[in-house]
């Protein structure tokens, strides 16, 4: 629900909550929760046989059609996470303390350990992907080369996890990354590589940190509990129109 007289802000993103989304976690620490419209958006359908006419299609608004993208009321349409959790975290509410470090060792710090967050998630949906394919037409190569990097991320984090810091905008992008992984090795006994894959073994002080940090607000908020608004591609269609009426309305002003 949006807060009366608040800007608006539309997050077209995949209600799947079987992981910790790094947007949203971002926008209830930075107290956008009550103005956040959230858009479910399926952009694998529109590659479905039974999809075929790509219900779910955003590239009137977002050229790569992917999610996460978030649209303002002014018709503004931001895509690519990192960039969008930078927005959220700039028009954060008053109360609401920065998720970004001051300029200095800290900021880095979070930047760094977010890009590490990011790429164990991205690499975790490419072979979730891959196992989408038939078995004998998957490419070994790709968990060959990707199980190698994930392990490497995860050994890094387990050797700074015990390291004090507030929350920030870092750990954000490592529960998602890390739930993610989670979720998708619970399924992955035919993995060539790393079967059934146990993040947690061998590194209790990440494993300790991260099951601390999963309690917070933000990510309890929608963690495991699925959504309940319309899923509809008719709803979809709604706010991708409504976004671009924004951009026309907009660009008339200007």
């Amino acid at each position: 629900m949006r807060a009366p007289g608040s800007l608006e802000i539309k997050l077209f993103y995949s209600p799947f909550h079987s992981f910790a989304h790094k947007t949203l976690i971002v926008a209830h620490e930075a107290g956008l929760w009550e103005r956040l419209t959230l858009v479910p958006t399926f952009p694998f359908r529109n590659l479905d046989a039974e999809f075929v006419t790509g219900q779910y299609d955003m590239s009137a608004i977002a050229p790569l059609g992917k999610v996460p993208c978030l649209a303002t009321e002014d018709g503004a349409v931001l895509y690519a996470s990192q960039t969008i959790v930078e927005y959220l975290n700039a028009h954060r509410a008053e109360n609401a303390l920065s998720l970004y470090p001051a300029e200095g060792p800290a900021r880095w710090d979070a930047l760094t350990r977010l890009a590490l967050g990011d790429a164990i998630f991205e690499f975790a949906v490419q072979l979730s992907m891959e196992g989408w394919i038939e078995r004998e037409l998957r490419r070994p190569s790709i968990y060959e080369w990707l199980w190698p990097k994930i392990i490497a991320a995860l050994d890094h984090l387990e050797s700074i996890a015990a390291a004090p810091r507030e929350f920030d905008v870092g750990d954000a992008g490592i529960l998602q990354g890390i739930s993610y992984l989670a979720a998708k090795a619970e399924n992955s006994d035919d993995d060539p590589v790393c079967p059934n894959y146990d993040w947690r073994h061998d590194r209790p002080a990440l494993a300790a940190w991260y099951d601390q940090a999963m309690q917070r607000l933000s990510v309890q908020q929608h963690y495991q509990r699925d959504y309940e608004g319309d899923l509809s591609a008719v709803n979809h269609q709604r706010h991708v129109a409504e976004v671009l009426a924004a951009k026309t309305r907009s660009s008339a002003v200007d």
